[in-house]
């Protein structure tokens, strides 16, 4: 597992976007958690070993490019 630390931006808003690599495969079903300090989205029905993008837009990076 890799760990990253994200920014949210200027609205609070933090967004992560996944794509996959099997475009002919049935959506995905999507559960999320959240607790006091912790929240996550579990993504079920993927097809085993499918690599998955992510793209992450960091208010952070936006600062320092922009």
């Amino acid at each position: 597992m890799q760990e990253f630390t994200l920014r949210a931006d200027d609205a609070g808003t933090l967004e992560l976007v996944c794509e996959r690599t099997d475009e002919t495969a049935p959506a995905p079903r999507v559960r999320s958690f959240a607790g006091r300090d912790e929240f996550g989205l579990l993504v079920d029905d993927l097809t085993p070993g499918e690599q998955v993008l992510l793209y992450v837009t960091d208010a952070a990076s936006q600062e320092e490019t922009g």
